[in-house]
């Protein structure tokens, strides 16, 4: 039956129990990772929910609220481990990373760090004391206030094809359609550095990154996302046999291989032609999607342009947007390898 240690808690099967487990101590206070434990009553693997490596996503805490409201531990095999603010410190000042004078201020580009910037800190400690302890790592990255993000990422070129292969089996077991295939051997933002990488790479830890929703969209639709999650989660853990039950899949997956970041180069508000209608749809080269305009002289700084024929898969509503701030994410469908597939 589940039951775990975390930091030196024992956790007996069909208990619930929140952990502290100390980080380090900044100029604030105290730096602490609060976990969620669930452990089951049936016999079965542990799975890391993961929340807020960038302060600044907080709509995920509400999703590992609603889960872990949701699941009965009767019913449960194995063991959740559920991390809704895995980085306090750039949470306690509502920025993606860390401010501070350090050279990797990302917990999210700070796995497997050597130095004790705050970053390396936290992420040593998810390291030695939960992906030790994980059999499955979900980690969420949704989009902060004025931008959704609508994909499922998943690690395809690990050195254990194994890995790869059951990575997109969860991926494919969220239900969501648009499924972001990342290079994780390359350098750049997908690489070995982030949790989905170091999880895989470096603990053969199969995961996936859901970024399914945003914030300031209202409460109707993201209260749609938020169910969304929670079912895309159900299915995953009934995927890797967490809970008894079939899992519901899409009839087809856009497999995303390349893309295009379309952000403004300008600072200025962004004013989207269109709003949510439009996402999942294709667009074609130079269409216009947004133009910026100047908060002081109302002029149009520039034009937000698709740099091909694609498809829209994350978008923003209208908001007021510093250089290279979240805007479009367009699948590349010239290249030839981002292509729709039938399950």
């Amino acid at each position: 039956m589940g039951e775990i240690s975390i930091a030196g808690v024992n956790i007996e099967s069909g208990s619930r129990k929140v952990v502290k487990i100390p980080v380090t101590k900044d100029l604030s206070g105290d730096v602490n990772i609060y976990t969620h434990i669930l452990t089951g009553e049936k016999n079965g693997p542990t799975l890391l929910l993961l929340s807020m490596l960038h302060g600044n996503e907080w709509f995920s805490v509400l999703i590992l609220k609603e889960l872990l409201k949701r699941i009965d531990v009767s019913e449960l095999k194995g063991n959740i481990i559920a991390v809704p603010v895995a980085n306090q410190v750039a949470f306690g000042t509502a920025s993606r990373t860390i401010i501070d004078d350090s050279d990797e201020p990302d917990a999210n580009r700070a796995f497997d760090g050597k130095y004790n910037w705050l970053t390396n800190q936290i992420t040593r400690v998810i390291e030695e004391e939960l992906f030790s302890k994980t059999d499955y790592l979900i980690d969420y990255h949704i989009g902060d206030w004025g931008c959704t993000m609508a994909d499922i990422g998943y690690g395809m070129d690990y050195d254990d094809p194994k890995i790869s292969e059951i990575s997109k089996g969860m991926a494919l077991s969220y239900g969501f359609p648009m499924i972001h295939s990342m290079s994780l051997s390359s350098r750049g933002t997908h690489s070995a550095r982030t949790s989905m990488g170091s999880a895989g790479i470096k603990y053969n830890i199969p995961a996936i990154v859901p970024e399914i929703g945003g914030l300031g969209f209202g409460e109707v639709q993201e209260k749609e996302w938020l169910e969304q999650n929670i079912q895309g989660l159900i299915g995953t853990m009934k995927y890797i046999g967490m809970l008894e039950g079939s899992v519901d899949y899409c009839k087809e997956y856009l497999f995303i291989n390349d893309y295009w970041r379309v952000s403004p180069k300008n600072a200025g508000y962004i004013e989207p032609l269109f709003g949510l209608e439009r996402q999942f749809t294709e667009v074609e080269k130079e269409e216009v999607l947004a133009k910026v305009i100047d908060p002081y002289t109302f002029d149009v700084l520039e034009e937000l342009v698709s740099p091909g024929k694609g498809i829209i898969f994350y978008m923003c509503r209208a908001y007021m947007s510093r250089p290279g701030g979240w805007a479009f994410g367009i699948a590349n469908l010239e290249d030839g390898k981002s292509t729709w597939e039938k399950i």
